[in-house]
């Protein structure tokens, strides 16, 4: 047996042709190139098949095949006795091996009727256009002196569709001086296929699953998006025509003005005469803005020279009902083109843009569903009459996200007002089913931040020092501890914002006020591992596989000195961590232990290590210190909100040019709903605190 994989021609179709042809039988696609069919040696017209063009699927038959062949006929021929001749053993080998091959001129010469089985091999294996055809001849049957009968299993591998295996029976006659010959009918092929019949393949499309969210509302669903593409070869003036365009376009993305597309139009007339240079060494990188694959061709080292006209720069992109409250006055603007294609999209053009963006990824195949495909016999009209095999498409799966669109959107909605990247997390605390993932447009130019942005936490990380402290009997709730302006621990000198100081106050106090000097002074006294022991409680430097979504927890190293111990206490050391895992630790303070994050129903996340119960009198001094500080803090303004609780911070960075800013963050909880807010380079968290402000006040506490 040889099993050769096929290498489809050129002139081969390679696709399927979507027309329904009369008598079809349900929908679907026929693919059937088909040429005329010879029945008996004479050539049977088949109706419209017979008007169509014919590309013969052969290939050059080598002289050492015709040899081959020539010998195995002389072979059969001129061995064994009169009166009990050899089987055909040779001649069933060389026949399969021809067809497996695909020269079905080779395996038709093997044949009673070699014309008529040659066009019928050659039209059912061009319509079929298997990517392999194994076929698998059984024991060999002599009925009689000249005749042998095998039972053979054939198996194609169809492309857009399957494995198709079945059985037929073949009857082979010695002829004397011709040798043996398969004794040839349509039944060679298949057993239920006719005269002046065809075999061909039908898709039917898996009907797309949905994704829908918690309360089962619909998140993406196919929209048309429409592309408008400026093609600056076809036009004299690029200036003018961005002139005209920018102001049609800038109510659907402020960031569009002329200037920026005549730049995009320069680069992507650049990007495509650099391709097609000869001294380019690769094709260039495509981008937003880069040419048309067409605009030029490579071969080896040749070169073609990019046509002007082919040159394309896609300006942006509007969905079907944005598109046309414009489409009359982008016609009349010459030099542009509107391809468009079908997208699964959220509801509005920035709902959990860059989340779904990930999750359609992720999910993709489970959505798509996997096609339906047919083998039917076709008459000579090109209608189906009978199916050969039948496998029903399967439905693209339900998708059920975590995500509450309510709190989507206000999660969303809270960070408009913000020009620097903001981003705001929800969870629900007692399941860690992930509500709400919001970023701002400048959060969405960086990918995820929300997810697998890594900072320093700041004085959110007092959160996890304190709970080292309290496991160790070192601070608890109406215990007293000093807060000094500023403290010297081994040389470093650590300062509270603005200096402010205390004196020896209440440590629910010191939380609320979130001295720096004293969760310093605190973390100085703990071993080296404490806090990195106590912040994996919180899912803090763990790594967790949460299905539809990549995620990171941020690092605690082990301190090795006790100065990066007390800057670590207060979130300004080495400690680093996510707005996901912000949010993990909010919902860890309401829950007691740390739960297990999911974005899709259904699934199982894991983790490289489990969550540990924690005591109830550290959970409760916990849940009494966050409290604080919304009632006497730095949270006063949450006041209001319903019963929440929340830890502010604030986390140093040394920009890029020498100067130092700040990050700004608010975590915490209110009832079973965590979240954590961070706006980067936001200075203050009184920023932070004016987010959560109008989040919670969009949701209505349950």
């Amino acid at each position: 047996m040889v099993n050769i994989t096929r290498s489809v021609r050129p002139d081969q179709p390679s696709v399927l042709d979507e027309t329904e042809a009369p008598g079809d039988l349900d929908g679907g696609a026929v693919r059937m190139p088909c040429d005329g069919v010879v029945s008996a040696g004479l050539a049977v017209p088949l109706g419209i098949l017979d008007r169509m063009p014919r590309h013969r699927l052969r290939s050059r038959r080598s002289g050492w095949a015709i040899l081959v062949a020539l010998c195995a006929l002389l072979v059969a021929g001129c061995t064994g006795t009169p009166d009990t001749p050899t089987g055909p053993d040779q001649q069933i080998a060389a026949f399969t091996g021809a067809w497996e091959r695909l020269q079905t001129d080779e395996a038709a010469a093997l044949t009673s009727d070699a014309a008529g089985a040659s066009l019928l091999l050659d039209n059912v294996t061009r319509n079929l256009a298997p990517d392999t055809l194994t076929i698998t001849p059984g024991p060999i049957s002599r009925t009689s002196a000249d005749t042998a009968t095998t039972t053979v299993t054939f198996s194609w591998v169809l492309p857009h569709a399957g494995t198709w295996t079945y059985p037929a029976t073949w009857t082979w006659r010695n002829t004397g001086g011709g040798g043996w010959l398969l004794d040839w009918s349509p039944t060679v092929i298949h057993p239920k296929l006719g005269e002046r019949q065809t075999i061909a393949t039908k898709i039917s499309s898996a009907p797309q699953g949905a994704m829908v969210d918690r309360n089962n509302q619909q998140l993406v669903t196919p929209v048309r998006v429409y592309s408008v593409v400026l093609l600056p070869g076809q036009v004299p003036d690029v200036a003018a025509t961005a002139a005209a365009l920018a102001p049609l376009l800038a109510p659907f993305d402020p960031g569009i003005t002329a200037d920026g597309i005549v730049a995009g139009a320069a680069e992507a007339t650049a990007e495509a005469t650099a391709a097609s240079s000869p001294a380019a060494s690769s094709p260039a990188a495509s981008s937003p803005a880069a040419s048309s694959p067409s605009a030029s061709t490579r071969s080896g080292s040749a070169t073609v020279a990019v046509d002007p006209a082919s040159i394309q720069y896609t300006v942006i992109n509007l969905r079907e009902d944005d598109y046309k409250k414009v489409k009359p006055q982008l016609d009349a603007i010459p030099g542009l083109s509107f391809p468009s294609e079908v997208r699964n999209l959220g509801p509005t053009k920035d709902f959990a843009k860059a989340l779904l963006a990930e999750v359609n990824d992720a999910t993709r195949q489970r959505l798509a569903g996997t096609d339906g495909w047919k083998v039917i016999t076709v008459d000579a009209t090109g209608g189906a009459l009978e199916s050969l095999q039948d496998v029903p498409a399967v439905p693209g799966q339900r998708v059920v996200l975590t995500l509450d669109s309510v709190i989507q959107q206000a999660a969303e909605a809270s960070l408009t007002k913000f020009g620097q990247p903001a981003v705001l997390l929800a969870m629900q605390a007692s399941t860690g089913e992930i509500l709400a993932v919001a970023q701002n447009a400048a959060a969405n130019a960086q990918g995820m931040p929300a997810l697998t942005g890594q900072y320093p936490p700041g004085s959110t990380f007092k959160v996890v020092t304190a709970t080292a402290a309290l496991e160790r009997d070192l601070i608890a709730p109406g215990r007293e501890v000093d807060c000094p302006g500023s403290t010297v621990i081994e040389g470093r000198e650590i300062h509270n914002a603005h200096n402010f100081a205390l004196g020896t106050v209440d440590s629910t106090l010191a939380f609320a006020r979130s001295c720096n000097t004293t969760f310093a002074n605190l973390a100085s006294q703990m071993p080296a591992d404490a806090l990195t022991t106590a912040a994996k409680d919180y899912g803090i430097g763990l790594d967790f596989v949460v299905d539809g979504i990549t995620t990171l927890t941020g690092k605690v190293p082990n301190a090795a000195s006790v100065v990066q111990r007390a800057e670590n206490g207060f979130g300004q050391g080495t400690t680093l961590i996510t707005p996901f895992s912000a949010v993990l630790l909010a919902a860890t303070a309401a829950n007691g232990t740390m739960p297990t994050p999911a974005l899709i129903r259904g699934t199982t996340t894991t983790s490289d290590a489990p969550a540990p119960a924690r005591a109830a009198p550290i959970q409760q001094a916990i849940q009494q210190y966050m409290a604080a500080v919304v009632d006497e803090g730095t949270g006063t303004g949450l006041q209001g909100f319903g019963d929440v609780h929340a830890k502010t911070g604030t986390a140093e960075f040394t920009a890029d040019d020498g100067t130092i800013h700040a990050h700004a963050w608010t975590v915490g909880y209110r009832g079973d709903l965590a979240f954590a807010a961070l706006i980067v380079g936001g200075e203050d968290s009184a920023f932070t605190n004016q987010v959560v402000e109008a989040f919670l006040g969009a949701v209505p506490a349950s």
